[in-house]
Formats: C-alpha cells, structure tokens, sequence
C-alpha cells in the first residue's frame, strides 16, 4: 500500500474521531441505504467488488472506473407508506489514474394533510431529502483503488428547512488471481445545519464498513460479507438483553439471548450472487439485524431477506431487487445502466 493510500486512510480515521460523540441528528435514508437494485439483492451497500460497478457508485466511490465512462446509472426504490427515493449518478472525465464523477440522491416523503393547534386543516404539505454529488477516484495501482464523494443538499418538512454537507469515502484492493476483493467503506460522514424552523444541528450518524468478495474459479458464484457500524459495537435496542417478568406469577423469567453472538449479528450482511450466463445474474442477501428488529407482533415473516436478479439487453443493464424493510411488506428496487452514444 502506497503513501497516497496510507494518507488517504489516515484521513478518514482523522474525521471520524472528530465527529465521534457528537450525532444528534437522524440519518437521511437516501444517504444509508443502497438504491440500487443489484447492492439491495445482495442485502445493502458493498464495501468491496471484484468489478467496477456504477450503480453502487453513487454510494462507494472505490467502485468508479474509466469503464463507466459514457454510462448513466439510474436507481428507483418504492419504499413504502409512499416514501420512494432515487439516485443517478455517471463518470464525466477520466484522466489517467484520475476519474471523476457527479451524481444525485434523493427521497421523497409523499403529500401530508396540515393542521394547525386547534385542528382547522391549514393545507397539503410534503418533505424529502435532496443531495447533489461529485467525487473522484484514484486508481493507485493495478490493485488498489480509493475515492472520495462529497455531497450536499437539503432537507425539508412543510417549512421546516435544513442544509447538509457531507462525504463517503472507500478504500479497495482486488486479488485477481484469488478472485478476491476486500474493502473500506466510511459512509455518510456530515454535519446539518439548521435553516428554518426548529431543526436541528449536528454531525449525522455515519457507518465504518469492511466488506470481501470471494469468487471461485470453477464456480459461477460470488460470496460478499459486510461488517458494518464498526464504529460501535453495542447496537441492540435498551432492554433487548433484561430479563422478563411474569406478568400473573411475578417471577422472573431470565433472557436466554446469547448476548455477544446476537450483538456480532447485529454487525453482520451476507449474500450470493450466481453468474447465469449471457448477461444474466441473480442475487440472494441475508441481514440478521433488520430481520431480529423488524418484528411485527412476534412474526417475522421474510424480514432481513432479499433477492435480486440483473440482466444486459442491448444498451441497457438492468435489475431489480425485492428486498424487506419492514414487515408490513417488500419494497422493489430497479436500476437501469445506460451507455450514450458516442459523437
């Protein structure tokens, strides 16, 4: 690992103490969770890649390269309760070992009845997150890659107003006679500014990430494990860890959850993705978090789980992910890859 590297990576780590202790404000799903279809079927954003990917670009700068040059990738995600969110994102300049790249991310809350103290109904209103971005990558090496993303925008509910500015930054090296890839990816390091209204102002909640990719020579299939919120370790709700009480005999009935095993879970991703010939792929994720704290009345149904399928037709790549957030039911995800003509 080179000077350019080390420095890099020491800068990252420098941002993150400074703004370690102070988040005070909520995170910006847009900024957390992964857009794109092919990262969502493989159970949320990838620290590492064998390939260049420009989906997940918008996210990992470590993923942009020269390849993505003359390709706009665009992403769609139907959360639910009518939030839907989007990302576009395309590489403008490649000089040598320097790409540059620009992009968006966005959600939008829907339309809310208002209503002011006394209940007299004072209009439709409705809200969102909104970001500009633009990063460059480096390719330090024939093996290692680093990125830097800054973004900025606003945040608005009815008259409720504030500025954001932030930045993702990732670290990647490929092995490719191991057909391995292992990466860094610091996410959503920001600070919010108030403008109108009683928002507030703080560092927003960011997320350390190490992430591999193993592929196999004889195998049409790659296995990718996140670690991520490596910044803390205890991520479990108060009280998930106490023990109960019987509620008609008064004795206490002692919490059996393993504790160290469940809080290592909760920092843990994983996911497959099969190669299905000619352009065609599928993708399967698993998020022992989002499964053990999306219950709904005890049921669990399909929460943490994800499935995803991508597919080339002529200019276009395309996927589409199903992946379960809550238990009131899945969201899609969709994704297309655009090459433009070439004057």
């Amino acid at each position: 690992m080179n000077c350019k590297s080390v420095l890099l990576l020491a800068s990252y780590i420098l941002i993150v103490n400074v703004s370690n202790g102070q988040r005070n404000v909520w995170g910006s799903m847009p900024l957390d969770l992964s857009i794109d279809a092919r990262s969502s079927g493989l159970s949320g954003k990838l620290a590492a890649n064998m390939n260049p990917n420009g989906g997940a670009a918008a996210y990992n700068p470590a993923f942009v390269d020269s390849t993505s040059l003359g390709v706009v990738n665009v992403s769609y995600l139907n959360y639910f309760a009518g939030i839907q969110m989007g990302s576009i994102h395309g590489v403008i300049k490649n000089s040598g070992k320097h790409t540059l790249h620009v992009g968006a991310r966005f959600s939008s809350f829907g339309k809310f009845e208002g209503y002011d103290s006394s209940g007299w109904p004072t209009g439709e209103f409705s809200g969102g997150d909104y970001f500009l971005q633009s990063g460059v990558t480096w390719k330090l090496d024939s093996l290692w890659t680093a990125g830097i993303t800054g973004w900025g925008g606003f945040r608005n509910l009815d008259r409720e107003n504030a500025g954001v500015l932030g930045l993702d930054a990732g670290v990647m090296r490929v092995w490719p006679d191991k057909v391995f890839a292992a990466g860094i990816l610091i996410s959503g390091i920001g600070r919010q500014f108030a403008g109108t209204g009683s928002q507030p102002i703080g560092w927003m909640p960011y997320n350390i990430q190490l992430g591999m990719t193993k592929g196999f020579k004889n195998a049409p299939f790659k296995l990718y494990v996140q670690a991520e919120h490596l910044e803390q370790w205890a991520l479990a709700p108060e009280g998930t860890y106490d023990d109960d009480t019987d509620p008609l005999t008064g004795e206490t009935i002692p919490n059996t959850t393993w504790k160290f095993g469940d809080q290592l879970g909760r920092h843990l991703r994983a996911g497959v993705e099969i190669s299905l010939g000619s352009g065609l792929g599928a993708q399967i994720g698993y998020d022992y978090r989002r499964r053990v704290e999306m219950v709904a009345a005890g049921r669990r149904g399909t929460n943490g789980l994800s499935i995803g399928v991508t597919m080339k037709l002529g200019d276009f790549d395309i996927g589409i992910a199903r992946n379960t957030y809550h238990f009131a039911g899945s969201s899609t995800h969709l994704s297309i890859a655009l090459i433009l003509p070439r004057s």
